[in-house]
C-alpha cells in the first residue's frame, strides 16, 4: 500500500499545474455532467491559432436542472470544491439575487465583446473563480470556472462554466481604441467613449449596426452571444438616441431576435428593448 501511495503521488507531480490549481472544481463539473440530472442546455467552442494550434479561447457551459433533493449534494460538492481551490486562484467572487441588473460575464478569447454570463438567473446566488495558465509565460491568459444555480422547492436550476481568455488585466491594457472591419475597411469607434459614457447619437446607432450585421452572420453559438451582449451593454445606456432612433432600434432588435432559438440570447434582445423604453 505504501508503494502504491508513493507512485500515485509521483503521478500527481507529474501532472501539469493547470491541473492541480483548479483540479477538485473541475472534478466536481464532471461529476455533475456525468450524472442523470437533467440537460437543459450546453454550449462548447474552442478557438485556436491557425499557425501553431494553440488554444486562445475556450466556452464549455451546461445549463442543467435538479428535481430530486438527493442531487442537491451536487451543488454542496461543486461549492467544496471551489473552497478547496481558491488558494490557487487570483480572483474569486461570490453573488446572489442575480438579476438583469448585476451580472457578469466570462471573456472567451482575447476579447471585449461579452462571454458567458453568470447572474442573470432570478434570485441565483453564483460564484466564479479565476486561474492563471501556468504555461503561459506572460502571464496573460487565464481560466474561469462558474458556478450558478437557484432553488424553487424541490427543484434547482442552474449553470457551470469554464472559459479561457486573456486576463481582464490584459484586455484593458491593449484596448486603446477599438477597430472593426466591415467589407474589407477597418473602422474604429469608441476611442473616447467608455462604456459608461453617453455616446453621440451617430456613435451610437454606427456600433449597433455593426453588432447587428455580424450577428446575422453568426446567429447561434459563443460569437452570437458576445454580440448581443454588446447590442444589451449599449442599449444601458441610450439617452443620446431621440425616440424615433429608439423605435428604429426596437424593430431590428426584434427582428434580431426571431433569427435566433437561443433562449439566452432572446432574454438579452428582450431587456435590450426594455432598456430603451427608459
Amino acid at each position: 500500500m505504501k508503494s502504491k501511495n508513493i507512485l500515485i503521488t509521483g503521478m500527481l507531480m507529474l501532472l501539469p499545474s493547470a491541473i492541480l490549481a483548479q483540479q477538485h472544481i473541475q472534478q466536481a463539473f464532471d461529476v455533475l455532467r456525468n450524472s442523470s440530472i437533467k440537460e437543459v442546455s450546453s454550449r462548447h467552442s474552442v478557438e485556436k491559432d491557425p499557425d501553431s494550434g494553440t488554444m486562445e479561447g475556450l466556452e464549455d457551459t451546461y445549463d442543467f436542472e435538479l428535481t430530486d433533493n438527493r442531487d442537491k449534494r451536487l451543488i454542496d460538492d461543486i461549492r467544496k470544491a471551489f473552497e478547496q481551490d481558491e488558494a490557487h486562484a487570483y480572483s474569486v467572487s461570490t453573488g446572489s439575487n442575480g438579476n438583469s441588473e448585476d451580472y457578469v460575464s466570462l471573456a472567451v478569447g482575447d476579447s471585449n465583446k461579452g462571454g458567458v454570463a453568470i447572474g442573470l438567473i432570478k434570485d441565483s446566488k453564483w460564484i466564479y473563480a479565476c486561474f492563471l495558465d501556468p504555461s503561459d509565460s506572460l502571464r496573460q491568459h487565464r481560466y474561469a470556472y462558474a458556478l450558478e444555480w437557484v432553488e424553487n422547492g424541490n427543484k434547482i436550476r442552474g449553470r457551470i462554466a469554464k472559459t479561457y481568455a486573456t486576463t481582464l488585466k490584459f484586455r484593458q491594457e491593449k484596448k486603446q481604441s477599438r477597430t472593426i472591419t466591415v467589407n474589407g475597411s477597418n473602422f474604429a469607434f469608441g476611442s473616447f467613449f467608455s462604456d459608461s459614457d453617453t455616446k453621440p447619437s451617430e456613435t451610437w446607432l454606427s456600433e449597433f449596426n455593426t453588432y447587428k450585421n455580424h450577428f446575422l452572420k453568426n446567429t447561434e453559438g459563443a460569437a452570437a452571444n458576445s454580440y448581443a451582449t454588446q447590442i444589451y451593454k449599449l442599449c444601458k445606456n441610450a439617452k443620446s438616441l431621440e425616440d424615433v432612433e429608439k423605435n428604429i432600434v426596437t424593430t431590428e432588435i426584434v427582428k434580431l431576435k426571431k433569427k435566433t432559438k437561443d433562449e439566452f440570447i432572446q432574454q438579452l434582445f428582450d431587456m435590450s428593448i426594455e432598456r430603451l423604453k427608459k
